[in-house]
């Protein structure tokens, strides 16, 4: 396929000017759906769901507001999940929560693997392995779900670049698995950007769904930088990621890091994974020493939310940590490390004895 310009769709299949499209089945009588608007996104235009007998998703901020509203007064505490039992996830470089099953997760493997991925258990079992058809793993470094119209899908990104010289970026959209015994799944869309101020390293990547965007933060730089995409362009093409912040809040390697992970610990608290949970209230960026994170109040901006200290710093003690997720309730948070034996950790919430005063930072 011709990368960066959507999809070839044949008469079989859907699409919109700021759709996803997903082939139907050889035959299949033909009719667009238009879809509800977002809630306070009057004006925009509408999207194109893909017809099929795909399960209505309830959005994750419907099914425990309760939890989400605690997520602010809590302390987390680290407690071992499992390990990932498919052998053949030697790599896991990224990870995203499944918006149609509960416990269970979405995981790839790192660039020079194929373009599969893997449906894994809270505990870390072997659920299935997904082929994404026409697709290339180059260097696939995260991964984000998001439900739109009330279909979920999955974002894979394309995006390492560990010199600085790739000419651009990839970014595979593709509809959920309905099982994850589906063994494969076609593509929705494929977005091919570049960065406004040249090629950049980046492993973290995110989907702010009430903004409809995607945010980047590059890895190598010193102070990091986040970037953002549209998550439905209003044109083929190349995109361009634009800045918008340059986040100085990132903790540096102190003598302790690079004593216990003498191979990575330089590069101190460099992102190699991010994810935002679904309703929006907070993010998790996940480096080689800890897990940071953040909580956002209502209006605030997300460029300014990174560029505040994480709310807490929870450290970590995994070999090559590159994957995290909040869980399906955007609750918990799930990480994990490349190379295996890969163990499978969850944040957990624990109630602060003084529910009004701030979780204290955690080292």
């Amino acid at each position: 396929m011709l990368y960066g310009i959507f999809p070839k769709v044949a008469s079989s299949s859907l699409t919109g000017s700021r759709g996803l499209a997903v082939p139907l089945p050889q035959g299949a009588a033909l009719f667009l759906v238009l879809a509800t608007l977002l809630a306070g996104c009057a004006g925009t235009a509408p999207v194109v769901a893909p017809e099929g007998p795909a399960r209505e998703v309830t959005p994750v901020q419907e099914r425990a507001p309760e939890e989400a509203t605690a997520a602010r007064e809590v302390s987390y505490v680290p407690q071992r999940s499992g390990e990932l039992q498919n052998p053949a996830m030697t790599e896991a470089s990224g990870m995203a929560a499944s918006r149609i099953h509960d416990n269970l997760f979405w995981v790839l493997n790192d660039g020079g693997n194929g373009p599969w991925i893997y449906a894994v258990g809270s505990d870390g079992s072997d659920r299935g392995r997904i082929e994404v058809e026409g697709a290339r793993n180059r260097d696939w470094e995260d991964m984000a779900s998001f439900v739109w119209n009330g279909r979920s899908y999955l974002l894979i990104a394309d995006i390492g670049d560990n010199r600085a010289e790739r000419s651009s970026c990839l970014l595979y959209i593709v509809p959920e698995p309905e099982s994850p015994e589906a063994g494969s799944v076609p593509l929705a869309r494929t977005i091919e950007y570049i960065y406004e101020d040249g090629p950049r390293d980046a492993e973290s990547l995110a989907v702010d769904l009430q903004g409809e965007r995607i945010l980047i933060l590059s890895k190598r730089d010193h102070p990091q930088r986040l970037y953002q995409l549209p998550l439905f362009p209003d044109y083929d093409g190349i995109q361009t990621a634009r800045r918008i912040a340059t986040i100085a809040a990132l903790p540096q390697p102190s003598l302790a890091d690079i004593l216990i992970n003498p191979a990575l610990g330089k590069l101190g608290d460099v992102p190699t994974a991010m994810d935002i949970a679904a309703d929006g209230s907070a993010a998790v960026v996940l480096t080689y020493s800890s897990v940071l994170r953040f909580v956002r109040s209502t209006g605030m901006e997300w460029a300014e939310v990174f560029s505040r200290p994480p709310l807490e710093k929870i450290s970590h003690t995994l070999v090559q940590a590159e994957a995290a997720a909040f869980g399906s309730s955007g609750v918990r948070i799930y990480y994990t490390s490349e190379r295996q034996p890969a163990p499978l950790w969850m944040l957990a919430p624990e109630p602060s004895p003084n529910p009004a005063a701030r979780p204290v930072l955690r080292r």
